[in-house]
């Protein structure tokens, strides 16, 4: 297919997805036109199925052949798709009066058109995520959602947050990071096709968008108007409960604020939300509290510490969360290595998630510390390193709700083990970090493919084991269950 084919194909895709009106046709092409170097062409009106990848790569690699982006690397054709994307698609004014007109009748109609625009647009990359692998597995704590990704790359936790501390490069045209509300219809970070749609928060600006990895059903970010650091702080309930007051149908979470036990973006301040079911909702309870009277106050049987809050009173709920907050930020337990701060330095901090149900607000706070020692130098409360070679990242609020987001080199190297098992041969370079685990698969009588994903399901468990600060043993539990008393008495 030459050139001005490709082009036709990419205004029958805009004009069938409904990104543009007949009447901006012969804009359109100009701008293509311009784009690619050519004067004139037309544009065929098939009925047949459009191949979005195949037309999309073919194009690209033209581009690549005019010299019209470089390098030819992954990040630079999607720099240039979502560049031509944008040509082809409404403009971000257009896309916020379509959300908010869709908002007043219903707030499910507004985030259902931007989610499908996101979509057609290739912001979300669905062709891409559909190359990666999932499975349940049932543990202890009930069955925990795994998934290898590989629609980006494995973070280093240094890396996160050495990000902290690095300058802010001052240059007009890039934003000073990948969540920056400058990235929409920026070409850095190939975000030509984002768009966002402003919301009001605790009586300040944030912006909504959708995740282009979509962890999850509908993974969506909400990020500050201003490029400030992640903070959890009493504010923080107040966005939260905003946000489901909003949108009713979404879960909101945010990642801790500290190194370590944080997200893998500490310098911008987010949230995540979305529509999905999260292993630790369907946890069973340890104990009930008697709290203030509108209030439900439960421990439950997840391995992260985890104290859930349910009332139909909003305001009460704040106030028990901030209790809970304050307290928890200079708790210490030397026996069970929690430890508030060392020195002028914090180590406690939370994991909040809130849903609405009907006429009620369901609150989970999860219990973080970051504190390192010589015998975990990479968090205490953090996966230990012999469960590195599964996973090694910041267990996040999405993992700390249960749900594995592995490293996609696991795909390979499950690949190999499945290999090696078969056959007597020498270890191969790429399986030197598994050796531990291989020789205890190496016990079992039998194993598969189902087996072998088990078996990483099992690695996951301790993983999110490790995270936890007061264990599910009779010390830990004693211990938690007597400071939750002494607050909600308090």
């Amino acid at each position: 297919m030459d050139l001005k084919d490709l082009l036709s194909k990419v205004v029958e895709y805009a004009l069938v997805h409904h990104l543009i009106e007949d009447e901006q046709t012969e804009q359109v092409q100009k701008k293509l036109g311009e784009m690619f170097l050519i004067r004139d062409f037309i544009v065929h009106k098939t009925q047949f199925h459009i191949d979005y990848s195949r037309m999309m790569n073919q194009l690209l690699d033209i581009a690549y052949e005019k010299q019209l982006f470089t390098p030819n690397i992954l990040d630079e054709r999607d720099a240039f798709e979502a560049k031509i994307i944008d040509v082809v698609m409404p403009d971000p004014r257009t896309v916020k009066a379509h959300f908010h007109q869709f908002y007043e009748i219903h707030p499910s109609l507004a985030t259902d058109y931007l989610y499908r625009l996101s979509i057609d647009v290739n912001y979300i990359k669905n062709i891409r995520l559909k190359e990666n692998i999932s499975w349940t597995y049932s543990g202890k704590y009930g069955n925990l959602q795994m998934t290898i990704n590989l629609a980006k790359p494995e973070k280093d936790p240094k890396e996160i947050a050495m990000a902290l501390l690095r300058p802010i490069q001052i240059d007009l045209n890039r934003p000073k990071c990948v969540l920056c509300k400058e990235n929409e219809q920026n070409y850095f970070n190939a975000r030509m096709n984002l768009r966002l749609v402003p919301i009001t928060l605790g009586h300040e600006l944030w912006h909504f968008q959708y995740s282009p990895y979509q962890y999850y059903n509908e993974h969506s970010i909400i990020l500050h108007d201003l490029h400030r650091p992640m903070k959890i702080c009493d504010k923080t309930f107040e966005y939260l409960f905003d946000f489901v007051d909003l949108f009713p149908t979404y879960f909101i979470g945010s990642n801790a604020d500290l190194p370590i036990v944080g997200g893998s973006i500490l310098n911008h301040d987010h949230f995540q939300a979305g529509k999905h079911v999260f292993p630790i909702e369907e946890a069973s309870v340890i104990k009930s509290f008697h709290a203030k009277e509108n209030i439900t106050v439960e421990h439950l049987n997840w391995p992260l510490s985890t104290i859930r809050l349910t009332s139909s009173s909003r305001i009460e709920l704040i106030e028990q969360a901030t209790n809970i907050l304050h307290s928890w930020r200079n708790y210490t337990c030397e026996n069970l290595d929690i430890i508030s701060h060392t020195k002028n330095t914090p180590h406690n901090t939370i994991t909040p998630i809130l849903r609405k149900q009907q006429t009620f607000y369901v609150l989970y706070l999860v219990l973080r510390n970051n504190r390192t020692s010589q015998e975990y130098p990479d968090g205490i409360f953090h996966p230990h390193q012999d469960v590195h070679h599964i996973k090694k990242e910041n267990i996040g609020l999405i993992e700390a709700m249960g749900l594995a987001i592995l490293p996609g080199r696991l795909k390979k190297e499950l690949e190999l083990i499945r290999s090696f098992l078969k056959k007597e041969l020498s270890l191969p370079n790429e399986l030197i970090k598994h050796e531990a685990w291989i020789n205890d698969l190496q016990l079992l009588d039998y194993i598969d493919d189902q087996i072998l994903l088990n078996e990483v399901g099992k690695k996951f468990e301790r993983v999110i084991e490790d995270s936890g600060v007061f264990k599910l043993t009779e010390i830990g539990n004693q211990k938690l269950h007597q400071w939750i008393e002494e607050i909600i008495k308090s």
